[in-house]
């Protein structure tokens, strides 16, 4: 017919259940409203148990803001130069260490306060504020002094990654990325890229997100698998997330919001770092896993797109990010950080947002200073603007992916099937 008409039944009648369930009329999906009523008190169990998989002691660690500049009192970053600094600071000695006879003292006493709370600081006085301090010309530094300095940091109350993971960072490792006569990045800096990379490298490098592992027999079948492949992927992200020292200085309940509404679109990223051009369930030929992948998505009732939406993103992530674990493990950690990427009107507030934001922008210019140094200005610039554009479909795609299996969840009955963890994540209620 030209005009169908759509009708909801609600009923107790259990022989016009069965009638109808008998049936199987096309398009026709029973909902069974006393299982739904049940899914708020589990839920409510289930957050529970999943507070207590993020939760962990409290450690005697200082707070990331505990570190000042020598120079100017703002918040350090580490040490740069062979002192401790801000990222201000930093980029004002990089750009300026051979120019002190061209900067003139605004006050021509050279005395100028150089304090960071001041919006024009004289630049004279800063340069010689640096010199003072111990900030040294000469970028390439011997064996003796990378020794020197990463003592220091590590003695030092710090903001990197688990400190126990600066045992896995090997001495020769360091001495490599040095010699590339790094000027942006400080060897704190290369500590933090290098423990990174290793426990994001550590934890997902053996592992293969393919379909293959996903039932397609049926319906539920295929919700059920996927929901354990999904569940499995995920624990070993938090699991990666518990290395960053400022993911578990956070509150409790902070932690729980970022994972439970932000971690299910992280699963893009991931996918990206072991997708593979050709024989792979998101590359565009037409090969096995492909084909599985495909069908997949129509056996959950994909009409939409979703399953096309998803590949393609994939790939613009794997263009702008050339796969390197460096990027995506900071993009990992930069969009965990990020307040409301799920663009869910439900979600919290988070009770301490400017320590997550700061947190955040740090991260942001650790890449930042790792994109320089790896491909020039100009590219980063380019590639950060893309990137931009990146996150706002992640964003968009993420929350559409979600809705989706949490609709098929629901509606296919198989909420006391599928993995605990995926009632959370997927934001049933």
């Amino acid at each position: 017919m030209d005009n169908e008409n759509k009708m909801i039944i609600l009923t107790s009648n259990e022989d016009l259940i069965n009638q109808l369930s008998a049936n199987k009329i096309p398009d026709t999906h029973t909902i069974n409203f006393n299982y739904l009523n049940n899914l708020s008190q589990l839920n409510s169990k289930i957050d529970k148990l999943y507070e207590k998989l993020i939760d962990s002691s409290v450690k005697n660690s200082n707070k990331f803001n505990d570190r000042i500049c020598v120079i100017c009192g703002n918040v350090a970053i580490g040490y740069n130069y062979d002192v401790l600094t801000c990222a201000s600071c930093r980029i004002f000695f990089y750009r300026n260490q051979n120019q002190r006879n061209k900067l003139k003292c605004l006050l021509r006493q050279g005395q100028c306060s150089v304090d960071y709370k001041h919006d024009r600081k004289c630049p004279r006085c800063r340069l010689d504020r640096c010199f003072q301090v111990g900030m040294r010309k000469d970028l390439r530094i011997n064996h003796q002094q990378k020794q020197n300095i990463s003592s220091k940091s590590l003695s030092q109350p710090t903001h990197t990654t688990d400190n126990l993971m600066m045992d896995m960072v090997k001495e020769d490792d360091i001495i490599l990325i040095c010699d590339n006569k790094n000027e942006l990045l400080s060897v704190e800096d290369l500590l933090i890229i290098e423990n990174i990379r290793s426990s994001f490298v550590l934890i997902f490098q053996d592992h293969n997100i393919q379909c293959s592992c996903v039932d397609i027999s049926n319906r539920i079948c295929a919700l059920v698998s996927w929901s354990q492949f999904a569940s499995r992927n995920i624990l070993d992200s938090i699991k990666f997330f518990r290395k960053i020292n400022q993911f578990e200085q956070l509150n409790i309940d902070d932690r729980f919001i970022l994972i439970k509404y932000n971690i299910f679109l992280l699963f893009l990223i991931l996918k990206c770092f072991y997708f593979k051009p050709s024989n792979d369930c998101c590359s565009y030929d037409n090969n096995q896993l492909a084909e599985k992948h495909r069908q997949f998505f129509l056996l959950c009732g994909d009409s939409y797109g979703i399953r096309d939406m998803f590949v393609n993103l994939i790939h613009s992530l794997v263009k702008i990010t050339e796969q390197d674990p460096i990027f995506l493990s900071f993009l990992l950690i930069i969009l965990l950080f990020s307040q409301g990427l799920s663009m869910n009107e439900n979600e919290p507030t988070l009770k301490d947002s400017l320590i997550v934001n700061q947190f955040q922008s740090y991260y942001i210019e650790l890449l930042w200073k790792y994109l320089i140094n790896k491909q020039g200005e100009i590219k980063t610039w380019k590639c950060f603007t893309h990137l931009i554009t990146i996150i706002i479909r992640i964003q968009s795609v993420g929350k559409i992916i979600r809705e989706f299996f949490r609709i098929q969840s629901i509606t296919s009955d198989v909420m006391d099937q599928i993995e605990p963890l995926m009632h959370t994540l997927l934001l049933i209620q």
